[in-house]
């Protein structure tokens, strides 16, 4: 049914949205909204998930040249560890989506977010929008905001990674792979880590960690690339 209402839709621009870092034990949720003409494409445009490291970059590089040009128009939008600890992750998802929609929605557009999203906060009650599963393997738009989301993402890790390198964040980008659980077990937990994900929920010094380290989060999430 999702994917029927896109192809039957009569709007003129689509803006595709997708996240990366849900499910991530560090560092911030983002959210990316790519607005174009319906009918835009570009060659090699894929799923953020399905290309390499060196593709990926090959492609923000495209389409920041297209944004600059102004052929097509983004936004992003970031919600560090402490946002999502005080709100909760579901929360934090669905605020970041909706700053991206209001930043680029218009009358002539349809919002096409990816996975099984519904969005029940009133700024956006009346856009026109479907949520499509594996919409970043379908939606040359969505496809862009994976894309951007994710070499975003991807690049502030690996700063990240340079003040904490015990986590090896350069390589799990925050997931939680068994080197980087492995590193919570051994040095505890970070500024940076999510403190209302286990395993960080379950170590006894993490609430002591957290306290003592309030300014420095801060001004950590303030990073800008």
């Amino acid at each position: 049914m999702s994917l029927l209402k896109i192809q039957q839709s009569t709007k003129t621009i689509f803006i595709g949205a997708d996240e990366v870092g849900y499910g991530c034990l560090a560092g911030p949720l983002v959210v990316c909204g790519v607005k174009a003409p319906r009918d835009w494409a570009l060659d090699g445009l894929n799923d953020s998930k399905k290309l390499s490291e060196k593709r990926r970059e090959a492609m923000r590089l495209k389409l920041n040249d297209l944004i600059e040009k102004k052929e097509i128009e983004w936004h992003l939008a970031e919600r560090s560890n402490v946002h999502i600890d005080k709100n909760g992750v579901a929360f934090s998802l669905k605020d970041a989506f909706v700053e991206v929609f209001t930043k680029l929605y218009g009358a002539d557009c349809l919002i096409i977010s990816d996975g099984i999203l519904k969005f029940d906060n009133p700024s956006v009650a009346d856009y026109d929008m479907v949520s499509l599963i594996k919409a970043d393997a379908q939606i040359p738009t969505v496809m862009a905001a994976s894309i951007l989301a994710k070499t975003y993402r991807d690049e502030k890790m690996k700063i990240f990674h340079q003040l904490h390198p015990d986590y090896n964040w350069d390589s799990n980008v925050g997931y939680g792979s068994s080197t980087h659980l492995e590193a919570i077990a051994k040095f505890g937990p970070s500024p940076l880590h999510r403190f209302s994900y286990a395993p960080m929920k379950n170590m006894t010094d993490a609430s002591i960690i957290l306290n003592q380290n309030k300014e420095s989060i801060n001004s950590l999430n303030k990073i800008n690339l």
